[in-house]
């Protein structure tokens, strides 16, 4: 039996290449990946419901099943939004049909420094 050692470094170097080749994702895709909350009859109920305390992108960067959102919308109506059951349901099926475990991880959030945060600017 012949066995092959192959540096990390070119493992890594391989799989940032195959990375690079992959095919751009559909952009539907894409637009969740970059946080945008898509058309939809829940879309009016996410905005007035979620984000009363809530930014687009905290939601848009979970990544989670249609009972963990329906958990985590259940544990935000205990903690006081202002959603019946019924529209809580609703609110978490248009979340698990968007931000699934199988979406791609999200965009890091770059924000510049405050002014005056990094001498000399």
């Amino acid at each position: 039996m012949i066995r092959l050692l192959v540096p990390a470094a070119l493992l890594l170097g391989v799989a940032a290449l195959a990375a690079d080749n992959a095919p751009p994702a559909d952009e539907k895709t894409q637009a969740l990946v970059e946080g945008k909350l898509p058309d939809d009859p829940a879309l009016p109920l996410v905005q007035s419901k979620c984000l009363l305390c809530h930014t687009g992108d905290y939601l848009t960067q979970q990544r989670l099943t249609e009972g963990q959102w329906q958990r985590t919308v259940d544990k935000m109506r205990r903690f006081g939004t202002p959603a019946s059951e019924e529209e809580g349901k609703t609110i978490a099926a248009y979340l698990a049909r968007n931000w699934t475990t199988d979406l791609p991880p999200p965009r890091p959030v770059r924000t510049p420094p405050p002014k005056g945060s990094v001498p000399g600017r």
